[in-house]
């Protein structure tokens, strides 16, 4: 990959996160995951706007999340299969919660975060720590219970993967 076009992923892969998230926040994939549908059945649906209705599943077909068909007609991918509340290796709250607004609006104390040495993005936007934050919002705390349950299923099934690679006579957790 030519240098420019590296950083040029870099700069617009939010655009790709962002429409993953508006995908999963809207219901598109749970909708999809049903049966194959049009754009304007999957908007009228959802109640959403048709036309941006359709530009947001062909922009998830094209980062492979959903395939189209003629006619405007989509179904979901494996991968896309993964961001629906009831699929069992489910990565809908760890999108949630990583592209939603609390996360991102951590992000923007970075630069300044790094220049004091001080790792509290979190106190700087919201006035407390994560966890208290988890405490003191509902809504908040229910994504982030649901994200942490399914990344550590999946942290330790690449973890027990690794493993069973390994030479190795004794493993011990701490």
């Amino acid at each position: 990959m030519e240098a420019k076009h590296q950083v040029a992923e870099l700069i617009f892969g939010r655009w790709k996160s962002q429409i993953l998230h508006a995908g999963v926040t809207l219901g598109v994939f749970e909708h999809v995951s049903q049966s194959p549908s049009s754009a304007a059945a999957c908007a009228s649906a959802l109640e959403l706007d048709s036309a941006l209705t359709y530009r947001l599943m062909r922009a998830l077909a094209c980062i492979g999340l959903l395939n189209e068909s003629e006619g405007q007609n989509f179904s979901i991918t494996d991968a896309g299969r993964l961001l629906c509340a009831d699929h069992p290796d489910s990565m809908r709250g760890v999108a949630l919660l990583e592209e939603g607004s609390v996360h991102y609006a951590f992000w923007k104390h970075l630069p300044q975060m790094i220049r004091e040495g001080k790792q509290d993005g979190f106190k700087r936007e919201f006035g407390c720590g994560a966890f208290e934050y988890t405490a003191k919002d509902e809504s908040y705390r229910a994504i982030f219970n649901e994200a942490m349950s399914s990344f550590s299923k999946t942290h330790t099934e690449w973890a027990l993967d690794a493993l069973s690679h390994a030479d190795l006579s004794k493993v011990t957790h701490v």
